[in-house]
């Protein structure tokens, strides 16, 4: 069972270890992302839950330039 903490700096939450993986990220909302970090070492696996303040882009300014390129007139 993977335990959840907010801040890992970088290394094992068990043993200390820097040797982690970073195994899968998953976006829960714009402003929350979860991860989940697995120990080369000890075999540990944890989540980190990384929040952020920051405004988002609305969804049409990242969409737009991608797809009005595949538009045919």
């Amino acid at each position: 069972m993977a335990s959840t903490t907010k801040d890992h700096n970088g290394t094992c939450t068990r043993c200390g270890s820097r040797l982690i993986h970073l195994e899968w990220e998953e976006r829960l909302d714009p402003h929350q992302l979860q991860q989940l970090w697995k120990c080369l070492e000890c075999r540990n696996e944890f989540v980190t839950l990384q929040g952020s303040e920051e405004e988002s882009a609305p969804s049409a300014e990242i969409i737009e330039p991608f797809f009005t390129n595949l538009v045919v007139e």
